[in-house]
């Protein structure tokens, strides 16, 4: 495996250039009354449920786990051509923040254990957001929660180098069991599966516009002092001045960025100090 690793007392931070993770985790909000036993009495209690589909890909081999399913490792070509996998499979690709970026609960120090979610004790991640709110009430509530460290993986995944595909009967007991799922024997994944595309399409593209927002305020800033500086190597302007109109211009995280270079103008020529602002 091509990987580096970093960590402290808590947890490894594994990067594995070979291995590809992704996941999707679909948190329900569930409302239900109850009486105690005290007429014309009733109390609600919200409770929540989960949905998970996590996978692992090596080169042509894809391990998949899907919560009150079970495990296998199939070719890519067969998720593929599931359009319930794929669905799941495509939504985890764009949910999941580095694929190749994996961290482990360091066994010994571990606290994190969810029986709502998972049945054991995981210790191996990756980072995605995840799904949450109700889908099937009239008004949809359902939302992206980015940055999570919630999709946790049975297997140790460099393990799965050496596991075998699943064999074709376990498979096709494996399909059985998937087809049982709610969502599939009520026809609800085929609405579903649209809204829940849409929403995190809508996910990614607010992400693009605030990465391509950030990326506009880092040039502006770079081309204000390189102007700036321009000016200044043409009209040799006070001091006083230049710092006036240097804050006035740059934001407050490029003032910090470029501080010291506006400081020492006077020290470098124009085109030392234009090049040292492109770098920065």
């Amino acid at each position: 495996m091509n990987c580096s690793t970093r960590g402290n007392s808590l947890y490894n931070y594994h990067t594995i250039e070979n291995l590809e993770f992704s996941g999707v985790i679909d948190k329900y909000q569930v409302f239900y009354t109850r009486n105690n036993g005290i007429p014309d009495m009733t109390t609600t209690y919200v409770s929540s449920i989960y949905d998970y589909h996590v996978f692992i890909k090596y080169g042509n081999k894809v391990y998949m786990d899907v919560k009150g399913v079970g495990e296998v490792v199939i070719s890519f070509a067969e998720l593929q051509k599931n359009k319930y996998w794929k669905h799941y499979y495509d939504l985890s690709l764009m949910l999941t923040n580095n694929k190749h970026s994996v961290v482990e609960d360091l066994e010994y120090n571990s606290n994190y254990y969810d029986p709502y979610i998972y049945k054991e004790k995981r210790y191996w991640s990756c980072n995605t957001a995840y799904i949450d709110g109700d889908y099937e009430a009239k008004s949809k509530t359902k939302k992206v929660i980015e940055n999570e460290y919630n999709c946790y993986y049975k297997i140790n995944p460099y393990n799965l180098e050496n596991i075998k595909y699943t064999s074709q009967k376990d498979l096709n007991i494996f399909k059985q069991n998937y087809m049982a799922r709610y969502e599939v024997r009520t026809k609800l994944f085929d609405k579903k599966c649209v809204y829940y595309y849409n929403l995190v399409l809508d996910y990614c593209i607010s992400i693009m516009e605030k990465e391509l927002d950030e990326l506009s305020a880092i040039f502006e800033d770079k081309k204000n002092v390189v102007n700036l500086v321009a000016f200044n190597d043409n009209t040799g302007m006070n001091g006083d001045v230049l710092r006036i109109i240097y804050n006035h211009l740059v934001s407050p995280e490029g003032n910090k960025k470029y501080e010291c270079l506006i400081t020492e103008l006077g020290n470098r020529s124009r085109l030392e100090s234009i090049a040292q602002i492109i770098c920065a």
